[in-house]
């Protein structure tokens, strides 16, 4: 049994890369942060327009009341100012 426990061998992985190329990549940056820039700022106003324009239309329909003009409008629900 102890001749069998000698001769057993067991498979080492190994690896293609060398020490000296694994130390040069914990210092690189990660590829999907690279050249990344924020969008124009013309870009991102027109996407919060469209956005606030959608949400408005939204609260228009379900609560009868126009947030852009600040009144009421036709519908099924009755509004009526409270204070000055």
């Amino acid at each position: 049994m102890a001749a069998a426990a000698a001769t057993a061998t067991t498979a080492v992985p190994r690896c293609s890369k060398r020490e000296g190329d694994i130390a040069g990549i914990a210092g690189t940056p990660k590829k999907g942060k690279m050249g990344r820039s924020s969008p124009p700022a013309e870009e991102v106003e027109a996407f919060l327009a469209a956005a606030e324009s959608g949400m408005a239309r939204r609260f228009a329909a379900k609560y009868n009341y126009d947030v852009v003009k600040d009144a009421p409008m036709d519908g099924r629900y009755e509004w009526v100012r409270v204070g000055p």
